[in-house]
C-alpha cells in the first residue's frame, strides 16, 4: 500500500537515491545531503507550527508501506519571495510607429519582473519510474493540503515548469542571454538556486528590457515552452485551473502558470465525512482521502462509500494507513 505523509529525518536517504535519479533538472531535490536535511528539517518545522510563517515548506513523501521506502516527493513553499527576491521574465509586446514612413512594427520584449512575488508555489514533484501510475494523486495531494488549510498559504498559487535544456545540459535560452551576465554554464547556476542564495540573481541579472529579436531562433522557439517531459504536467496544471500569463523562468525561458487555490479543480471538489470501518465490499471508483489534521496529514488512493449521515466507510487496512480511528474527519476528492 502506498501513502502520503509529511517527511520525517529517516527518509533522508531514500531521498538522495530519489534526487540521484531525479537527476539535475529538480533544483529542489538536490543530490547534496546538507540542502536535503535543511529541507527535512525546515518542513517538519512548518507542519509543527500553529500559525503561518514567511519560510513554511510542506513536503510530502509517498511510501510504500510494504517496502518501508519513500518512492516519490511533493511540496509546497507558502511564500515566494519571503527571504530572498523572486524573479521571472515577463513578455511584453511593444508597437512602434513611423508617421514619415506610414509603417508599424510589432516587438515582444523580456522585463525582468517579481510579479509572482508572495505567492505560493507547487514543486519538488519527483516519482520514482517504477511507481509509474501514481503520479497524478502524488501532485493532488497537495491541493488537499492546500484547500484544508488556506490560512497556512496566500490567495494564488505558481508552478515552475522545466524549460527545454538538451541531454547535455544545454539551454538554448541561458546560452543567449545568462551566460553573458554571470559567466557560468547553466548547470552550475541552476546548482547554486537548488543548494544556496539566490543573491547572485540580483547582483548580475540586467536589468533592462531585452528583445527577443535580437536573440538567436533556438532561443527565441523556446520561450514559454516546456520540455518534453513536461507538456503533461502543464496540461494537469491547466485541468487544475492553472494558467499561462506570459511569465517565464529567466535561467531555461520556462513557463509559469498561477491560479487562484480557492478555484483550483481540486479544491472545489473537497468533500468532508466521519470515517467507519467496513467489511462490506466497495464498488466506487479510488477516491484521493486525507486525514483533517495538519501535523499528522496522511493522504491514501483507495475506496470508500458514504451514507446519508455523513458517514464514509473504509477498509479496516485504509483507516490504517492514516492512523485514523472510527470516527475521525476525513476529507476527500472523487473524480
Amino acid at each position: 500500500m502506498l501513502v502520503i505523509r509529511p517527511v520525517e529525518t529517516r527518509d533522508l536517504d531514500d531521498l538522495l537515491e530519489l534526487a540521484h535519479k531525479a537527476g539535475k533538472g529538480l533544483t529542489s531535490l538536490p543530490a547534496n545531503p546538507e540542502a536535503l536535511e535543511k529541507s527535512v528539517h525546515l518542513s517538519q518545522q512548518s507542519f509543527a507550527r500553529d500559525t503561518p510563517h514567511a519560510d513554511d515548506y510542506f513536503l510530502l513523501v509517498m511510501e510504500d508501506l510494504q517496502r518501508e521506502k519513500v518512492v516519490g516527493t511533493s511540496g509546497v513553499y507558502s511564500q515566494t519571495g519571503a527571504r530572498q527576491a523572486f524573479y521571472a521574465y515577463r513578455l511584453m509586446s511593444v508597437t512602434h510607429y513611423s508617421h514619415s514612413l506610414t509603417k508599424e512594427t510589432r516587438s515582444e520584449m523580456l522585463h525582468l519582473t517579481n510579479d509572482y512575488t508572495d505567492c505560493s508555489e507547487v514543486g519538488t514533484l519527483f516519482l520514482d519510474p517504477d511507481y509509474r501510475g501514481n503520479g497524478h494523486w502524488l501532485s493532488r495531494a497537495r491541493y488537499l493540503l492546500m484547500g484544508q488549510f488556506q490560512q497556512r498559504f496566500q490567495s494564488h498559487v505558481i508552478a515552475e515548469l522545466r524549460g527545454c535544456v538538451d541531454d547535455n545540459g544545454r539551454s538554448p535560452f541561458w546560452d543567449a542571454i545568462g551566460q553573458h551576465f554571470f559567466d557560468m554554464d547553466f548547470d552550475t547556476a541552476d546548482q547554486l538556486c537548488g543548494t544556496g542564495s539566490n543573491q547572485f540573481i540580483t547582483e548580475l541579472m540586467p536589468k533592462h528590457p531585452i528583445y527577443t529579436c535580437m536573440l538567436p531562433a533556438a532561443a527565441r522557439e523556446v520561450i514559454g515552452k516546456p520540455n518534453a517531459a513536461g507538456s503533461r504536467a502543464l496540461e494537469l496544471l491547466e485541468q487544475e485551473g492553472f494558467e499561462y500569463d506570459k511569465v517565464v523562468d529567466i535561467f531555461d525561458g520556462g513557463p509559469l502558470v498561477k491560479a487562484r487555490i480557492s478555484r483550483l479543480k481540486s479544491v472545489r471538489r473537497i468533500e468532508q465525512g466521519s470515517a467507519a470501518s467496513t467489511s462490506e465490499k466497495l464498488l466506487t471508483e479510488p477516491t484521493l482521502i486525507a486525514t483533517s489534521e495538519l501535523e499528522n496529514f496522511r493522504v491514501i488512493h483507495s475506496r470508500l462509500t458514504r451514507n446519508g449521515d455523513g458517514v464514509v466507510k473504509l477498509k479496516s487496512a485504509d483507516l490504517e494507513a492514516l492512523n485514523a480511528d472510527p470516527g475521525t474527519l476525513l476529507r476527500f476528492i472523487q473524480r
